[in-house]
């Protein structure tokens, strides 16, 4: 080696026409690491080569003389020579140094393995050694990451634990937060499970935490006993992990003996993963099961009677001077429909999906209650009050009718087949234009009163978005209670507009958007009154009218669908099973049959825009909403002071949609990550699917605008209902092709199945092959014996 390294020492002094030597050259050198003493700046016996030689700075040379190692008068090589290398492994390589160029590899190389090493020439393109360096910075940082993962890692296995109670730990730090306390697992940071992690072992936190562990602890201990939760004994893990370490020894040497001459081969650089797939939305601060504390949640529940008082006035300020009705009528019809929409909710929240979802007045049946009201046979009727109540009759005996329809297809597991069809690429139009599609009772609605709109939707933004963002508050005050903060700046301003005369000259309808002194429910609506059963008289039916009201009602039944979806995302809740799904189908048919017993004048559907305040506040809470179904109860009974809140104005509730819908328009693409988005097969399903669930409903509602009736006009105003009404909704419509073309373009193999998402939604086509299921969705009071879910 010492004679290699003296020849060629001469050939590159002869070359280069100076002596190379440590503190006389002026850029950086390639140094041949010989098998003298080492620096401990590279550590033995492993030396950074360029082509099979090592790249040292001058920085490097001065570090490496100061700490006074033998390194320094090893020999060096000019930067940009041309090198022949020969190994003891039979390897024979060429290095060269050169400026710019293609890309240049990097080798780890022993130097002992070195057997022959010959110069060659001086290189055409010196190194420049600024192109050419690590980036330890970067290097440092994935160290410091890695170090970091796996101190986490350490944190979640116990010592001094037996391999059953690691088990039991993995298995609940799936679905709650967990860490150990020597051999105690503590979850939710309050409650305790020590040995011999028993439910009976659970301890500690208030009785709702300790009744979910204890729930969640025996399920999971169950699932391990099936599968046989216990690992190998040590003997045979030992046997293992001596098998792991032959093959791994086996294959490095494989490796290296297929190892080529000439360059090494290009090193590997850090592909970046996308984001991974999570089955639960995660960052949720209450799940579904687990509330906030109680004056916490109280405020929520409020939050939530406010934001659906939005559908529950606008429907009946639109629907009742058609029918012939006043203040007092409107009133009564609010204060029904806002003691039907607790009943329904409260129902949905106990027997039905069990999400926190709140069902109220729906937008779809609107026009089929307009087409009962352009009826002829009420046209004879002069009598302002008798009108209203025998339309408010007709429409009772439609909506009892359409109410079968959902209770059949719900309850007796119809829809729980079909939608077991429903995969992630087809659900993702059906869930985004289910708030994407109500853009017109956003901006449209707010712009009819810009300077009480506007506000609204600005405050609303910065409690919400900006306040939490450079707060970095650990409270959530802001961000929580933004609805509550913002309605009551603007409701205030917007009073002392009124009362300061702003709107005194200006036209009816300006007036009637912006004043908070319009809506004339305030001194209509009695103190107190119970909504009860067939209050406007005994129903009447018409075959035509129940058809076309059947027809909005399984339009709202595919609205609800994608809703649901929405808000077991926003709950941190598992996809719904089919049956669940199906269940709560039901129990909706049985609210829009409260509906027409108590005469609301409109049927029931999940509220889009409290599914988008779960998403803005972050909690998917289910005792949250059922505290909202109190308030509406109790509101409705007393009616001035449920007047007061319901006489906001439509703008500023329009602002607050922009925020809801946006919301579960977004819950929809986020279904996104479970589909392969470079198949062309998803991409024409999704952008086709979405695109004319925008163009048909378009054209519909355009044409029934400027003609004032829909593109199906015959002389049977029942049939043209159960035409126009769906093709005027955007969910239905995009919905409806996704899942066509979803189930017939597709073939029986492994890779569309990727492509579709359906590996990700498997293992909840079934309530029972999910342990999260029967946590999320199971009946109270033990319901479950007597009404399985399958």
């Amino acid at each position: 080696m010492e004679v290699v390294r003296g020849q060629l020492h001469d050939a590159v002094e002869n070359e280069m026409g100076r002596r190379v030597s440590t503190g006389r050259a002026t850029t950086s050198v390639l140094r041949v690491t010989g098998s003298g003493p080492r620096s401990s700046a590279v550590p033995p016996p492993y030396s950074l080569a360029y082509g099979g030689l090592s790249v040292l700075s001058k920085d490097e040379k001065k570090k490496k003389a100061m700490d006074g190692s033998n390194a320094a008068a090893a020999e060096e090589l000019a930067v940009g020579c041309f090198v022949s290398i020969k190994t003891t492994l039979g390897d024979d390589f060429q290095g060269q140094g050169s400026k710019g160029g293609p890309k240049r590899n990097i080798r780890l190389i022993k130097t002992n393995y070195i057997k022959e090493l010959s110069y060659l020439g001086l290189g055409e393109d010196p190194l420049d050694i600024k192109n050419c360096y690590l980036d330890l910075n970067s290097l440092r940082a994935r160290e410091e990451s890695a170090i970091r993962q796996a101190e986490a890692e350490c944190e979640r296995i116990g010592v001094g634990v037996t391999n059953q109670a690691q088990n039991i730990f993995d298995a609940l730090s799936k679905t709650l937060p967990v860490r150990w306390d020597k051999t105690v697992i503590v979850v939710m940071n309050e409650v305790r499970v020590s040995s011999p992690y028993l439910p009976e072992s659970v301890s500690g936190g208030t009785p709702a935490a300790n009744d979910r562990v204890k729930k969640v602890l025996e399920l999971e201990r169950r699932r391990l006993q099936t599968r046989g939760g216990v690992v190998f004994p040590k003997f045979w893990a030992f046997l293992w992990n001596l098998l792991l370490w032959f093959i791994k020894k086996s294959r490095r040497k494989q490796e290296r003996n297929m190892a080529g001459g000439g360059h090494a081969p290009p090193p590997k650089q850090e592909e970046q993963q996308p984001h991974p797939v999570k089955d639960q939305l995660p960052n949720i601060s209450y799940c579904i099961t687990s509330p906030p504390p109680w004056p916490e949640a109280i405020l929520l529940g409020f939050q939530h009677y406010l934001v659906m008082l939005g559908t529950t006035v606008l429907i009946p300020t639109y629907l009742v001077p058609q029918m012939g009705g006043g203040n007092e009528e409107k009133a009564k019809m609010i204060q029904t429909i806002l003691f039907v929409a607790g009943i329904n909710t409260l129902q949905q929240t106990f027997f039905g999906t069990r999400l926190p979802a709140v069902i109220g007045a729906s937008y779809t049946y609107v026009p089929t209650t307009i087409s009962i009201i352009l009826a002829g046979r009420y046209s004879d009727v002069v009598n302002p009050q008798e009108k209203f109540e025998k339309i408010m009759r007709g429409t009772q005996g439609a909506l009892i009718v359409a109410s079968i329809l959902q209770i059949v297809v719900g309850f007796s597991g119809l829809w729980r087949n079909v939608s077991r069809f429903l995969s992630p690429l087809s659900a993702v139009p059906l869930v985004a234009l289910s708030g994407f599609g109500l853009y017109e009772l956003g901006f449209p609605v707010f712009s009819k009163c810009v300077e009480i709109g506007l506000p609204q939707l600005i405050l609303l933004l910065i409690f919400s978005q900006y306040i939490p963002h450079l707060m970095h508050s650990e409270t959530h005050v802001f961000d929580r209670f933004a609805v509550l903060f913002s309605v009551a700046i603007v409701w205030i301003y917007a009073h002392l507009l009124t009362v300061g005369g702003a709107y005194k000259h200006t036209p009816e309808a300006t007036q009637l958007s912006c004043r908070t002194d319009r809506a004339g429910i305030i001194h209509a609506a009695p103190w107190i009154r119970v909504p009860y059963p067939f209050q406007w008289g005994a129903p009447t039916f018409d075959a035509g009218e129940a058809f076309a009201m059947m027809t909005a009602s399984f339009v709202a039944l595919v609205e609800s669908t994608g809703v649901f979806i929405a808000v077991s995302r926003y709950a941190s809740a598992t996809p719904l099973p089919p049956a669940i799904l199906s269940r709560g189908i039901g129990w909706q048919g049985v609210g829009i049959l409260f509906s027409g017993i108590f005469g609301t004048g409109n049927g029931s559907s999940v509220s889009v825009e409290n599914a988008g305040l779960l998403a803005l506040t972050q909690v998917g809470s289910r005792r949250v909403v059922q505290i909202s179904a109190s308030f509406m109860i109790f509101f409705s009974i007393l009616g001035k002071f449920g007047a007061v809140f319901a006489s906001i104005p439509a703008p500023i509730v329009a602002a607050m949609y922009c925020f809801f819908f946006a919301y579960v328009g977004s819950a929809g693409l986020s279904l996104l990550q479970f589909c392969n988005l470079n198949s062309f097969r998803t991409k024409f399903i999704i952008g086709f699917s979405i695109f004319m669930g925008f163009s048909i409903p378009q054209y519909f509602n355009e044409y029934t605008l400027v003609k004032g009736y829909g593109p199906v006009h015959t002389g049977a105003r029942w049939f043209n209902d159960m035409i126009n009404v769906p093709f005027s909704s955007e969910p239905f419509v995009a919905g409806l092709l996704a899942f066509v073309l979803d189930t017939t373009l597709h073939r029986k193999d492994s890779a569309t199945r990727k492509d579709r998402g359906l590996p990700w939604w498997d293992r909840f086509r079934s309530y029972k092959t999910d342990t999260r299921s029967e946590e999320f969705y199971s009946l109270p009071f033990n319901l479950n014996k007597f009404f399985p879910s399958v």
